[in-house]
């Protein structure tokens, strides 16, 4: 049996993953097969509320190895490398038990809050989740595929929230990072969370399979969320090994925790398009040659557009991405680029993650050439017109150049840990 939810938090709190601790908990009934998980779906959605991510959980009767996934309310729970396909599963109990879940943590105020869940005996294709993460999918599609694998479900409101919970089932992992998530105490929620920084610090280089937990650059602390939602801190890696990192943190007192199989640092929501093809809310990867040289618009948003064939679209370090910008800023016309990202809508736009600099053109500046006879230096009569020593009245068409040392190299580049979104795949994981 799987359980699909997404859509139950809101910018004034709440969080998908902390209803799937209480899923783990309220069903003792059954075991959990494998590792809850965590799946982000397209960063692009207008109306996702903050990283896009939707949970699924599978429960039945486990077979075979266990292993530690979390601790809530002082108990220890394990999930089982595999489940007994013949468990028999009483649907109308679990929707009972689901909609009271619901009803107690789901933010039903919010009007751009639209929670959903999924109770299903198999899984959804793959298409589904690859539509998820990478495009807009419509919520009648995704009623059909649940019609079709005899799915129960329940949606509230406009009942959107079906898209995430049921794409989060779908997804079979090519690539996986695990993330452990602690949670406060509840007389804690929505106030400023206590996690030591020198501790994040220690633990970042303590265990290099980590990674996107402090912006050295930007002296920022990445793994604690700035909104109310329950979160403490969540520490993401390689490996699901995430208990002595989260040990090695000082903070106030974790309520619980839960460790989650995810699509994070993957960035599989990116795919490779050709400049005339990329469309609003597409996430990708598209080459270019830079027409003109980067310039700095008004919020220190540093614009350049490249082109491919004749057709040509914006790129964008936006002001977030901080010093990275400077990185854009030494780039000129001719130089061959990838960029990968996000595609803003208006203007069209692609809100660069990372940016692999495939060729660098060559530049040349003018040598002002100096009198013969005077030894000052020459000043230019017009353009293409040579130049001309005002004291001595002698002229010269020859105009010398010389080659200058570009700064940047070729390679990869990302933005800082601070500006980086949950899928976008970290340089040091390539």
């Amino acid at each position: 049996m799987y359980i699909g939810i997404d859509d139950t938090d809101s910018v004034k709190g709440g969080c998908t993953t902390y209803l799937a601790s209480e899923i783990i908990r309220e069903f003792q009934e059954y075991d959990v097969i494998g590792y809850p998980r965590l799946v982000r779906l397209n960063p692009n959605i207008p109306w996702k509320t903050r990283g896009n991510g939707a949970v699924s959980v599978r429960l039945g009767e486990g077979v075979g190895k266990r292993f530690l996934i979390g601790e809530i309310g002082n108990k220890r729970y394990y999930g089982y490398i595999r489940g007994n396909e013949n468990t028999i599963h009483d649907t109308t109990k679990i929707m009972n038990k689901m909609n009271k879940i619901f009803e107690k943590y789901a933010f039903f105020d919010d009007r751009n809050t639209n929670p959903a869940f999924v109770i299903m005996e198999k899984k959804p294709t793959p298409g589904l989740y690859w539509d998820a993460v990478r495009k807009i999918v419509n919520l009648d599609y995704v009623k059909k595929i649940l019609k079709q694998n005899n799915a129960t479900y329940h949606g509230y409101k406009n009942m959107r929230g079906l898209i995430g919970a049921t794409s989060a089932v779908s997804w079979r992992p090519k690539d996986k990072t695990y993330e452990i998530i602690t949670y406060r105490e509840k007389k804690r929620w929505g106030s400023k969370r206590n996690v030591n920084e020198e501790s994040v610090i220690k633990m970042d280089k303590k265990f290099p399979f980590t990674f996107n937990n402090y912006d050295y650059k930007n002296k920022k602390l990445i793994i604690a969320p700035s909104s109310p939602c329950p979160v403490l801190f969540g520490i993401r890696g390689d490996d699901p090994e995430l208990i002595n990192p989260m040990k090695t943190i000082k903070s106030e007192k974790i309520d619980r925790y839960v460790i989650f199989e995810t699509n994070q640092g993957t960035d599989e929501h990116l795919q490779k398009k050709k400049i005339r093809s990329i469309k609003a809310y597409d996430s990708v990867i598209a080459k270019g040659k830079i027409i003109s040289k980067p310039k700095t618009i008004i919020g220190g948003h540093v614009i350049f557009p490249i082109s491919e064939n004749n057709h040509q679209i914006d790129c964008a370090a936006y002001e977030p991405t901080k010093n990275f910008r400077n990185l854009i800023r030494g780039l000129v016309k001719d130089d061959a680029v990838t960029v990968f990202g996000g595609v803003r809508e208006k203007p069209l736009t692609v809100n660069i993650e990372k940016i692999k600099i495939e060729k660098l053109s060559e530049v040349y500046e003018k040598i002002i050439p100096v009198c013969p006879e005077c030894g000052k230096k020459m000043k230019s009569i017009g353009k293409n017109q040579g130049y001309r020593c005002r004291r001595c009245g002698i002229k010269t068409k020859e105009i010398e150049t010389k080659k200058i040392e570009r700064e940047i190299k070729t390679g990869f580049y990302g933005v800082p840990v601070c500006a980086r979104r949950h899928l976008s795949k970290p340089l040091k994981r390539f």
